[in-house]
């Protein structure tokens, strides 16, 4: 077969492309980096004629889409999942958003019963001379969406498209992260910068918090580092340590990662799973990162029905898993994704790792959080983030039985195990002192001391 000859007939404009999109169709526009930006905006120019179409994306890095003037009645509606760009749509009720935990999101998003997507958009590099495309940066649920979609084509489901956008931007990582051109209904041809994620300052209490994590990380450690600042702190705390052969299991690859990689502390080959390969789904961070991912054999993106199942991360022993959050209470239930009914962020992969550590031999959770936070970027008043009960209409991300250990700068709280009362002994103690006396009083006048 002449995979080239293919290719030019499958070859379209962005505006024909998009006109291939039904009525009443679910499309899937990906996760974070590699979401397919041009693609995105011709559709969005079909809002006057189009009907009852939906645009779902995940971790919206790009302002560059032109969907300021979609709302709750638009023709073309947007569910945003962790939305950065986009934060005040979802918060005004413009944007719907679907919580999925982020390793079910494959069967959710393909089950006939549930909400099978009927479009995929994939930012990708360009083909090689087998006839595949490389979705580079995330694997993510874009690649077994995209599959389900391409089979239901063939099954004669005539609504069913895969359209791939060419970026030769695009690194083209290693791992089961390809789609082959048999599989694509269009192709159009479109550069665009990618999506870069800064690390922002790390303050001492961050380091403080980074500096109990890393207690927990011995020699031949497997690591899942979350998104922020004190994962960042975390992996500093490594750099000046004599911590060596670490492994790599994680949903997302950052910079720090790369870091980590480059100074020899990571090295893969005490895994016990998948040796020699650090393991990601997606990944978010500088042009230095994308191109330490380029066709970098120790690296490997899977899709994240795999990469994040927590039976999969459990196969790793030693597995030291750390997230963030925004409230923990006194029982020990943990908020990672709303202050009361705001919504921030998508509830992602976190509790996934909980439980992936939870079977791991060895392995452990944390949930690391400053203790206090100041609201409006530095204006109001200071908030205690330990609190008597999570805010109304909070989100649970993580439930009390599975939390592990939080720990903040005032040092590691155990929850794993522990009854009602020592559970709240344990996390006023890493609470901010001029809080303290609050949260004893609380707990007593609820009977939890």
């Amino acid at each position: 077969m002449d995979w080239k000859e293919v290719y030019k007939r499958k070859l379209k404009t962005l505006q024909e492309a998009a006109r291939m999109v039904k009525d009443g169709s679910e499309v899937w526009a990906g996760i974070a980096v590699p979401v397919p930006v041009a693609l995105v905006n011709a559709l969005l120019a079909r809002e006057n004629e189009a009907r009852d179409i939906t645009i779902n994306i995940i971790v919206d890095l790009y302002p560059q889409i032109k969907w300021r003037n979609q709302n709750r009645d638009s023709n073309i509606k947007v569910d945003c999942g962790y939305p950065t760009a986009s934060r005040d749509k979802v918060q005004s009720g413009d944007f719907t958003l679907t919580p999925v935990r982020f390793w079910e999101g494959p069967k959710v998003y393909t089950d006939p019963r549930i909400r099978p997507m009927d479009v995929a958009m994939l930012l990708v590099t360009p083909m090689d001379r087998h006839g595949y495309f490389c979705l580079g940066l995330g694997a993510d649920g874009s690649l077994p969406i995209a599959r389900n979609i391409a089979r239901r084509r063939r099954e004669g489901d005539d609504k069913a498209l895969v359209l791939v956008q060419v970026n030769n931007k695009v690194p083209r990582s290693r791992g089961d992260n390809y789609i082959h051109i048999s599989d694509v209904d269009a192709i159009v041809e479109q550069d665009q910068e990618l999506a870069s994620l800064p690390n922002g300052e790390i303050s001492e209490e961050e380091m403080t918090i980074g500096r109990y994590c890393a207690e927990f990380v011995k020699d031949n450690s497997t690591i899942q580092l979350g998104i922020g600042n004190i994962p960042n702190a975390v992996a500093k705390v490594f750099l000046e340590s004599n911590v060596k052969d670490l492994g790599i299991h994680s949903e997302m690859a950052c910079d720090t990662m790369r870091e980590l990689t480059e100074a020899g502390i990571v090295t893969n080959r005490e895994k016990n799973f998948l040796p020699y390969k650090s393991i990601f789904t997606f990944a978010m961070g500088s042009q230095q990162l994308y191109d330490w991912i380029d066709d970098n054999p120790g690296v490997e993106f899977h899709s994240v029905d795999f990469v994040n199942d927590p039976y999969i991360i459990g196969k790793n022993d030693n597995l030291v898993s750390i997230n963030a959050c925004l409230e923990v209470d006194l029982t020990g239930q943990i908020c990672s994704e709303s202050m009361g009914w705001k919504q921030y962020t998508h509830p992602g992969g976190q509790l996934d790792f909980v439980e992936g550590a939870f079977r791991s031999r060895g392995g452990v959770s944390i949930i690391a959080t400053q203790s206090t936070a100041t609201p409006s970027k530095g204006e109001g008043q200071r908030i205690s983030k330990i609190v008597p009960n999570i805010a109304l209409g909070g989100i649970i991300t993580t439930p009390r039985s599975c939390a592990d250990y939080v720990i903040t700068e005032y040092g590691v709280a155990q929850i794993k195990g522990q009854s009602i009362r020592q559970r709240v002994k344990n996390i006023i103690a890493v609470a901010h002192p001029d809080y303290r006396d609050e949260l004893e009083f609380e707990a007593r006048r609820r009977n939890l001391l």
